[in-house]
C-alpha cells in the first residue's frame, strides 16, 4: 500500500480558504471559484489568452537560456581560476543584492517597450543564482578526484567532462531551480510595470478595467505553468543529472 501524499491536501485547503474569503467581498472585488471558472471557460477558447501566454513563455525561454549558458561558463571559469574568482566576486555581491525589478524602468528606457527589456530582466534575475551555485559546486570538487583522473592520464577535456561537470551539476541544477523561480516572478512583474503583452500585462490591464475574474485567471495560470515547469522540466533534469548527489 502506497503512503499517503499529504501534498494532495493543499489543493482543497486553498479552495476552502478561497471560498471562505470570497464571502467577505463582492464578486467584482474578489471573485470566488465559480466566477473565476466561468471566466476561465471564456478565456480557454480565446486566441488572445494563448497569445499572451506564448509571449511570456517566449521571453522566458530566450532570457533564461542566455542566463543559464552565461552563468555556467562564468561560474566554471571562476571555479578554476582564482584570479578571475577574486575579480568577479565583488561584482556578484553588488549585483545580486539589487532586485531584478530595480533594473526594469531603466531597461525600458534604454530598450523601449517590447521583448528586449523583459528578456534583459530575466537574464539579470536568473544569472546570479546560477553562477553562485556553479562556483560553489566547483569549490566542492575533491582534489583527490582530480589527481586520480590525472594519474590515469586524463586530458584537460576529459577532466572537464568526467570530473568537473558531474560534480558541479548538482549545485548548478540547484541554481537553475532557484534562478528559474526568480526569473519567472521577475518576468511577470516586469510585464505588469512596462510590458505591452504577456501574462503580467494581462493581469495588470484587467485590474485597471475592474475585471477581477480575469486577474484571478491570470494568477492561477502563473501557478499552473510554474507547476508544469517543475514536474515536466526541472524535476526530470534533477532526476537525470543530480539524482546521485548526497542529500541531508
Amino acid at each position: 500500500m502506497k503512503k499517503f501524499h499529504f501534498g494532495i491536501l493543499s489543493f482543497p485547503f486553498i479552495l476552502a480558504v478561497w471560498i471562505a474569503a470570497s464571502y467577505h467581498y463582492p464578486a467584482l472585488v474578489f471573485p470566488g471559484p465559480l466566477q473565476t471558472f466561468q471566466e476561465l471557460k471564456r478565456q480557454v477558447v480565446s486566441t488572445e489568452f494563448y497569445h499572451h501566454i506564448g509571449i511570456s513563455l517566449y521571453r522566458l525561454f530566450i532570457g533564461f537560456s542566455i542566463a543559464a549558458i552565461a552563468a555556467f561558463l562564468v561560474g566554471m571559469l571562476a571555479g578554476v581560476s582564482k584570479a578571475f574568482r577574486q575579480f568577479i566576486t565583488p561584482l556578484i555581491m553588488i549585483f545580486q543584492a539589487t532586485p531584478p525589478m530595480a533594473w526594469a524602468p531603466l531597461l525600458i528606457l534604454l530598450l523601449d517597450l517590447g521583448n528586449a527589456p523583459m528578456i534583459a530582466v530575466i537574464v539579470i534575475a536568473a544569472f546570479f543564482p546560477i553562477v553562485v551555485n556553479v562556483i560553489e559546486g566547483t569549490e566542492r570538487i575533491k582534489l583527490s578526484h582530480i589527481r586520480a583522473a590525472q594519474s590515469l592520464g586524463a586530458s584537460k577535456w576529459q577532466l572537464a567532462l568526467h570530473v568537473y561537470l558531474p560534480e558541479v551539476m548538482p549545485s548548478a541544477l540547484t541554481g537553475v531551480v532557484v534562478g528559474f523561480g526568480v526569473a519567472w516572478r521577475s518576468l511577470v512583474a516586469a510585464e505588469m510595470i512596462g510590458g505591452n503583452a504577456g501574462i503580467g500585462w494581462l493581469i495588470s490591464s484587467s485590474g485597471q478595467i475592474g475585471n477581477s475574474s480575469l486577474v484571478m485567471v491570470g494568477i492561477i495560470t502563473i501557478g499552473i505553468l510554474a507547476m508544469l515547469f517543475e514536474f515536466l522540466l526541472l524535476h526530470p533534469l534533477k532526476k537525470r543529472f543530480a539524482s546521485w548527489a548526497p542529500r541531508a
